[in-house]
């Protein structure tokens, strides 16, 4: 079965959700948004696995400033959504200049008992050079 208008409504205000928590750097938050056992592919890094080293990773982020996200494609059936889209952020530490990122993302999200909708896998995918 193809997800229903309320699952894909649903889906969109989880990124949302996730969005909001990474413009406030409220980590924690972020990290309630995946599975325990998830997997994130961030742009030139290893992947991260589960919820403690994407809580560690995450709190290596210098402040940030901008962060923007949209989900381009929703598809799906049943408990399992593909999402695609593409991200912008701007982030400063203390000192030193913004740095800006745009790219590309993909995940897979999975419906809950409770109906909620989490990341279970996403890949980052960088437009920019790897810095050197």
């Amino acid at each position: 079965m193809t997800l229903t208008e309320a699952d894909i409504a649903a889906i969109r205000a989880a990124i949302e959700e996730d969005a909001a928590a990474v413009r406030r750097a409220d980590w924690d938050a972020v990290v309630r948004m995946f599975t325990a056992d998830a997997i994130r592919f961030p742009p030139h890094q290893a992947p991260i696995r589960g919820q403690a080293a994407m809580r560690a990773w995450l709190g290596t982020f210098p402040p940030i400033q901008q962060f923007a996200i949209t989900a381009d494609e929703i598809v799906g059936c049943d408990d399992v959504a593909f999402v695609r889209g593409r991200y912008a952020l701007t982030a400063a530490a203390p000192g030193s200049g913004p740095v800006t990122d745009r790219g590309n993302y993909m995940g897979l999200l999975r419906k809950q008992p409770d109906n909620s909708w989490l990341w279970t896998t996403d890949m980052i995918s960088s437009e920019l050079p790897a810095a050197q």
